[in-house]
């Protein structure tokens, strides 16, 4: 990429800086070419491994860390001692992205215009402005470079006098225009006194060679990735078969702070206070000991594993004696420092995941950290009487959300509520979305509403009292947490969890993670977050494990959509490590006048774009993507582009480089669903494209439309139509029976995500060979030593049943299958047809003796016997066997299946079928809850439909175990 300039190494600047330093050109302190020249040795030595080259894992290349071992000898050598700062310099110019304390409000496009403007090469606007086109680098950094290379008169072995602490310096008051920056670098530089953007930079790049300027635009992109480790072939075919994503070791901020400090006390610095000015300051000044978490510097958050079924998650903390299952809640991360005063008043700083200090862009929770703290709002009173367990200071974890009407709201929801309660840059209006059909909610049209608020879910503290908890274990930092937060209803909780049960076969009362799992997506939540009760914060033993839908394949929603656009976009295509001919983001859309093209097959489909997606695909499949679209016809993206549909693009979604004349079909999966500022309709979260079909394949007409895409949404959500409250209260008042709501079908759901997360970890075991973590995790049968599964001999059912007010004698099943249920069956309760008398269900059987026709039945086959089952129980390998007993056509998937197929439907329901004679309900014995709720359920059932004939009794039948 460097072709045609000569560009000095760094042995070449040392002896350059040499001759110089004389001279009064010579900058004071490290010059700012010195720091370049580590950079350039750098992408001249990454040369990208070809695909299948095996790696040598005892001598693996990492070319970047070798070069900065040499440079930083040669810098300490050259410059000892370092001046105070150097540490922290080094690392915000090296790790530009890690900078959380500077935005300079700048991408490719303004700055292109800037630096055209600064060095007085208007007619050069175009090229730098194209960096991203087809034919360009895809790197604004190397067009100023060749921009200066045809137009500086500098030599070619120049050294600018800017010096790394000149340049940080400048770099600190460009950041001040920009309100998102820490309030630290805009008080340096106060408004009244500060200079215009331009005069600033032109005094950064005037001085500076081509090499060092390039090498500049790309810190105040905070990329320098593509400079870094250049592309060696831009071809997209060659560039995505040839080579993959890990074909440059890329160095990383902590291999960096290893070489910059063998004794790696930085590394330790920067995991408890977390920005690179922090670490690199509280280094330099030599404190011994353990370094303590500070109020106002962020803590490193834990980095996660992804969990990828249910056995791999738990297998990564296998070493642990107890884990927890605590809910993933969709929210922005929000890392709560808090200082109490002297005077009882106390001050909040809340950093954001990005570790920028968010504290005025979350002002609108600060008044909730108090009171949930039981701390004042302003000055102690003499008289008020507070229990707060903060005496001094304070450091929380949470997740803040959107909460509605007593329940966590959906994720998009967040933006606007910030936007509404923020002091500062990020304050703004409340934003409207555009209009949509009858079919979305009312709820999508606007961003915010009056009973709408912004609530917290604390989840872990760091730092109480001066004390840091930071080595405590989980389960004791917990303890605390629950000790210092008082819930609020509606606003503040503690997040969910669950002990899991780390031996299936003993009799551990808790649950699997299969069940918890399964419910986590049936209600449904973002996933679980696994964490090892003897683990500290950020312990390398015990990662935090998250397992959420879309990291299992086929868990994540799927839908059917249209691509109708495509376009390089840089992030991607950095990951990619391909060119700007290569198409990495595609633009999708759904089809908004459905209706009309079944009225009217003659008119033009009209498809509105409000998305985009560049994951998913593999490096093959992606360039078979980009061969495809290349060979047909496509043209820019214009409303006159003599397509045959009309379009419509969301307001602020980039628009696609090229329109295809013919849209494709995708298949596209990912974590739920969400909607962005503006829009009214939903999309997926973290979207994925599975498959793009060839036109021969499928056609984009095989896609689904808006409206059924909301449907989908809607359902996946477990979220009723806006309209539900209204209808159900019309039918109260006139007296007709409710509709159920979304999330009736839940349990049945629950159960079925877990037999199918248990067979599917259960299969790939198999596939590997069984383990004895694999028995403890996945078998009821295996103990220690068992070498796999293995089925039962089939066993009596033992039953107690008042099944009519009688008893059933206990003798064996007949003709059972290989699998049989290994509990008993006790306390049945019969429900009869609502046309029955309804004292007969509620009759006390003490009162009343038991009836003849009760005393004739010989099993509890006589039961089973022409019977809609539904199986209720909890534990998932009886509730299997239980199905592989009655034949699929008689297990009915959910309650509300059970009672339509009996005869109990609300409305419109057809006649019980001839054949069946009961409907049966398998519980649990001794499940306290399962059994209220289904008594409940039934009775409230039988008490809608009144005196309807036709009807059929319901059994429900208690497991008693062995």
């Amino acid at each position: 990429m460097y072709s045609g300039s000569r560009l000095a190494t760094c042995s070449e600047h040392h002896a350059l800086y040499v001759a110089m330093s004389a001279t009064s050109q010579a900058p004071r302190g490290v010059p700012f070419s010195f720091f370049v020249s580590l950079l350039r040795e750098i992408s001249l030595h990454s040369c990208p491994r070809k695909t299948g080259t095996r790696r040598d894992k005892h001598n693996a290349s990492y070319p970047a860390l070798d070069i900065l071992k040499k440079w930083t000898a040669r810098l300490r050598s050259q410059f000892s001692p370092l001046a105070p700062g150097t540490t922290a310099i080094v690392f915000r110019l090296l790790f530009p992205g890690e900078d959380a304390r500077r935005k300079y409000d700048m991408q490719e496009t303004r700055l292109a215009v800037a630096l055209a403007d600064c060095f007085g090469i208007p007619a050069k606007t175009k090229q730098l402005r194209q960096w991203g086109m087809d034919g360009s680098s895809g790197c604004l950094g190397e067009e100023v470079m060749q921009v200066l290379n045809s137009s500086s008169s500098h030599a070619s072995d120049y050294i600018s006098p800017h010096s790394i602490v000149d340049v940080d310096a400048l770099l600190d008051e460009l950041a001040s225009h920009s309100g998102f920056s820490d309030a630290s670098v805009r008080a340096r530089h106060p408004h009244a006194t500060r200079r215009p953007k331009a005069l600033i930079i032109r005094d950064l790049y005037r001085s500076l060679s081509p090499l060092d300027a390039s090498f500049l635009t790309q810190i105040i992109l905070k990329d320098l990735r593509p400079l870094l480790y250049p592309l060696t072939d831009t071809h997209y075919t060659v560039a995505l078969k040839s080579f993959n994503s890990a074909a440059v070791t890329e160095l990383t901020k902590e291999d960096a702070m290893r070489v910059w400090d063998p004794g790696h006390r930085m590394l330790a610095i920067y995991r408890v206070r977390s920005r690179l000015d922090d670490a690199s300051a509280t280094f330099e000044a030599g404190i011994t000991g353990t370094v303590m978490p500070q109020i106002g510097i962020p803590v490193e958050i834990p980095k996660s594993e992804k969990g990828r079924s249910c056995l791999h998650a738990m297998k990564m903390l296998k070493a642990s004696q107890e884990i927890w299952a605590e809910t993933k809640y969709d929210g922005e991360r929000a890392q709560i420092h808090l200082q109490v005063r002297s005077d009882g008043s106390s001050s909040i700083t809340i950093f954001s995941k990005s570790k920028r200090d968010s504290s005025l862009d979350r002002h609108g929770i600060h008044g909730l950290i108090r009171e949930a703290l039981c701390l004042p709002k302003g000055r102690r009173s003499e008289h008020a009487d507070y229990s707060s367990k903060v005496k001094t200071n304070v450091i929380l974890d949470a997740e803040m959300v959107a909460w509605h009407k007593g329940k966590i709201d959906e994720f998009w929801r967040i933006r606007s509520l910030v936007e509404h309660t923020a002091v500062g840059v990020r304050h703004n209006r409340v934003q409207d979305a555009t209009p949509v059909d009858n079919y979305s909610q009312t709820s999508l049209m606007t961003d915010v509403s009056d009973d709408r608020d912004l609530g917290l879910v604390f989840f872990d503290i760091l730092l109480l009292n001066d004390e840091s908890l930071l080595s405590v274990p989980y389960s004791s930092r917990r303890t605390r947490l629950e000790s210092v937060i008082k819930p609020i209803t509606g606003q503040v909780i503690l997040a969910e969890r669950q002990p899991i049960a780390l031996n299936i076969a003993s009799n551990d009362r808790n649950p699997g993670i299969h069940r918890v799992f399964a419910q986590c997506l049936a209600c449904p939540e973002e996933g679980l977050v696994l964490k090892a009760g003897e683990a500290g914060y950020n312990d390398w033993r015990f990662p935090w494990v998250k397992l959420k839908r879309d990291y299992i394949p086929g868990y994540g929603d799927c839908v059917d959509l249209v691509v109708l656009g495509v376009s390089w976009d840089k992030e991607r295509a950095r990951e990619l490590r391909v060119a700007p001919n290569a198409y990495t983001t595609f633009y999708i859309g759904g089809l908004h006048n459905a209706e009309q093209l079944r009225r009217e097959p003659t008119a033009r489909p009209h498809f509105h774009i409000y998305f985009s997606c560049s994951y998913g695909l593999s490096r093959d499949h992606l360039e078979e993507v980009n061969f495809l679209i290349k060979n047909s016809d496509t043209v820019p993206c214009n409303p006159s582009s003599g397509l045959p549909f009309t379009f419509d693009i969301l307001p602020g979604l980039v628009p696609p480089t090229r329109l295809l004349r013919e849209p494709l079909l995708a298949e596209l999966f990912g974590a739920g669903f969400t909607k962005s500022p503006g829009s009214g309709h939903y999309e997926l979260r973290f979207p994925r494209i599975t498959k793009i079909f060839r036109t021969g394949e499928r056609s984009w007409r095989d896609g689904i439309n808006l409206q059924t895409l909301h449907q989908v949404a809607r359902d996946s959500l477990c979220k009723d139509r806006s309209d539900k409250d209204l209808n159900d209260w019309g039918n109260t008042l006139w007296g007709k029976p409710v509709s159920p709501g979304a999330s009736s079908k839940r349990k049945a759901v629950t159960d079925e995500l877990e037999e199918k997360l248990i067979a599917d970890d259960r299969k790939a075991a198999k596939k590997r060979g069984w383990t004895e973590f694999d028995a403890r995790i996945l078998s009821t049968w295996a103990r220690s030593g068992t070498a796999g599964p293995a089925h039962p001999r089939p066993q009596p059912l033992a039953s107690r049943t008042n099944l009519g007010n009688s008893q059933i004698p206990s003798v064996p099943l007949g003709a059972a299958p290989q699998t049989t249920p290994l509990d008993s069956l006790s306390k049945a309760r019969v429900y009869p047809s609502p046309g029955s008398p309804p004292l007969a269900a509620d009759q006390d059987p003490a009162r009343k003796p038991p009836s003849t026709a009760a005393k004739h039945q010989d099993s509890i086959s006589a039961v089973l016997a022409d019977a809609l089952v539904f199986v209720a129980a909890q534990n998932p390998i009886a509730r299997q066997r239980w199905k592989l007993m009655i034949p699929s056509e008689r297990v009915a998937p959910s309650l509300e299946s059970l009672l339509v197929g009996c005869g109990w439907g609300l409305e419109n329901t057809p006649p019980p079928s001839p054949g069946m004679q009961r409907g049966v309900i398998v519980l649990d014995d001794g499940d306290e809850s399962a059994q209220m709720r289904v008594n409940k359920a039934v009775n409230q059932r039988k008490a809608l439909c009144g005196d309807r004939s036709g009807t059929k009794a319901v059994v429900i039948l208690q497991r008693e175990k062995c």
